[in-house]
């Protein structure tokens, strides 16, 4: 009789292989959830974000530098908005619909969970800035594209996504989530010089220019718009935001509700 052995996977690989697919299956539920109503998640982050900008362009000159700073500081408006909203909503939900405590209950980790979502705020994300990239060519702006523009967008959306894990976490009910939402998307990215320069902001605007890791992205999104890749410093400093956003934000998440 032929008889058949199995072959005993090691404890790590079987825990590599169960954290990945927990991981897919966050992303896949994510995506399920979003796929009967994916137009209004991109119109959301769109709208204001392009009202800002032909707002803008009608008071800014006809300079060709200065609209390709518009559409820069549309893409970093808009990866905001997209990245706040629709996280956190995605967040606050799983906590008080219960969705958390399933998945809780499926043995299922806390950093499986946290790049799932991660995953899925980084797809629509993307989705945005391809859509105002072709809207801003539909409008005329004048780019030169490099693929400094993904690496300077990534660590944004980490810094982004870290803070959000970590005001989600402290909302205490779904409703104030929902203020928190609007407050981190929009209120931060307005009190930035992100649609101009340093040297074209007020004196206030400039002080917090400084420290806000929004002009920072918005200075290299406008590099690598310009044929640029010189973005090393951008990118340091926004990555250093990136990794304490996240420390932070993964530590305060919450996993189990009291």
């Amino acid at each position: 009789d032929l008889k058949t052995t199995s072959v005993p996977v090691p404890a790590h690989v079987e825990g590599a292989f169960k954290f990945l697919r927990d991981t897919f299956s966050v992303l896949e539920m994510k995506l399920i959830y979003m796929r009967q109503t994916w137009q209004w998640y991109l119109l959301g982050g769109l709208i204001f974000p392009m009202g800002m900008f032909y707002w803008a362009r009608a008071m800014a000159p006809d300079d060709p530098e200065a609209v390709r700073r518009l559409i820069t500081g549309t893409i970093v408006f808009g990866v905001s908005i997209m990245t706040a909203n629709s996280l956190s909503d995605q967040l606050v939900q799983d906590r008080f619909q219960g969705r958390l405590k399933l998945l809780i209950t499926m043995l299922m980790s806390k950093g499986s969970y946290a790049i799932g979502v991660l995953a899925f705020a980084s797809i629509q994300a993307a989705s945005t800035v391809v859509l105002l990239l072709t809207l801003g060519f539909a409008s005329g702006v004048d780019f030169d594209l490099t693929l400094a523009l993904p690496v300077i967008i990534l660590p944004m959306l980490l810094m982004m996504a870290g803070l959000t894990l970590l005001l989600a976490s402290l909302a205490p009910s779904a409703e104030v989530g929902g203020i928190i939402n609007g407050i981190v998307g929009i209120l931060p990215v307005m009190l930035s010089p992100v649609f101009f320069t340093m040297d074209q902001a007020p004196l206030l605007m400039r002080w917090l220019g400084y420290v806000s890791p929004f002009r920072y992205a918005a200075d290299g999104i406008s590099k690598s718009l310009s044929g640029q890749t010189d973005i090393w410093t951008e990118f340091a400093i926004l990555a250093g935001f990136a990794v304490v956003a996240m420390a932070v934000g993964f530590w305060r998440m919450r996993w189990r509700e009291r």
